[in-house]
């Protein structure tokens, strides 16, 4: 059996996929993952890196689970729906799932242009994969999200692989094996541990990629180290005692970036009465500037 993705990368995309590899693991199928492009000049550089990048991710995502594919950038100067039909066509798929970003608000309730093409149009069954930020449950928001979890502590990382086991980790024990893995992957998220792997230095790095950030950190719970977090740029501060709630959190952050907010989400007022009882009352009077500024920014 022959399976076909088409994937962009997007969130409805990431649905596509998984939806695509859970199919394959129980029909023993081959996954063709095709990037459509059109080519000249209506492509910029940075799609096409982006691309490839979507592409590595695909393959190491199915390789993972022990399903057979291959991955392709295809430029052939047609649209994308003509282009997955074609290729459908040439190789005799025998299902489609598409992933196909939307592009605007009134397309949320309807099929884009390309979707509807190729099920009018497609030799074999296709199934769309629906995305709706405000229904979609934790667990699916987060499955196969790359993440990046950067800690000293070997229990802490064992932890955090059985709390995310629906998401595809690495794990890194140093700021140089951190450094590594950002130089050469792309996530969807870093946690990471102030004290012992140079947190804050991981975090410059991880900032320079756009990557968003959680501080999870247990010896530096101070507020100055809350404060410092974010001001560097930190989507979130969160104490290892609510390391059980872990997914939650990323899901917030997630959610967050995918609104086009970064920094705040639900996180601080979820956690403030733990930060009043640990850091003693009026523990943001000594910096009552700084916390005007940040309840100002995010409407608190």
């Amino acid at each position: 059996m022959k399976i076909l993705v088409g994937y962009d990368g997007g969130e409805v995309g990431r649905l596509a996929l998984s939806l695509a590899r859970d199919y394959a693991k129980t029909n023993n199928a081959f996954v063709y993952v095709i990037a459509s492009m059109e080519g000249g000049a209506s492509e910029k550089q940075s799609d096409i890196i982006k691309a490839e990048e979507n592409l590595a991710f695909a393959k190491k995502l199915m390789k993972n689970s022990g399903v057979q594919c291959e991955t392709q950038q295809s430029v052939r100067g047609l649209s994308p729906g003509e282009d997955l039909v074609q290729f459908a066509e040439e190789n005799k798929i025998d299902h489609i799932f598409l992933g196909i970003r939307k592009k605007s608000k009134a397309q949320k309730a309807i099929l884009g242009s390309t979707s509807r093409y190729v099920i009018l149009k497609a030799p074999c069954p296709v199934t769309t994969a629906k995305f709706d930020l405000n229904k979609i449950k934790t667990n699916d928001l987060l499955k196969d999200r790359r993440i990046l979890v950067v800690d000293d502590e070997p229990d802490i990382l064992e932890t955090v692989e059985e709390l995310l086991d629906m998401c595809s980790l690495d794990t890194a024990a140093s700021f140089d094996e951190a450094k590594r893995l950002l130089e050469n992957n792309t996530y969807d998220i870093a946690i990471l541990d102030i004290m012992g792997v140079s947190g804050y230095d991981v975090l410059e790095l991880a900032r320079k990629k756009n990557i968003p950030a959680i501080m999870l950190t247990a010896h530096a719970l101070t507020s100055e180290n809350l404060k410092e977090s974010i001001q560097k740029g930190a989507d979130s501060y969160v104490p290892k005692d609510f390391l059980a709630n872990l997914a939650d959190h990323v899901a917030d952050v997630i959610r967050a970036r995918i609104e086009g907010k970064q920094g705040y989400g639900a996180w601080f007022s979820n956690l403030k009465p733990f930060f009043d009882k640990s850091f003693g009352k009026g523990w943001r009077e000594k910096d009552r500037s700084f916390w005007n500024s940040f309840d100002n920014k995010y409407g608190r």
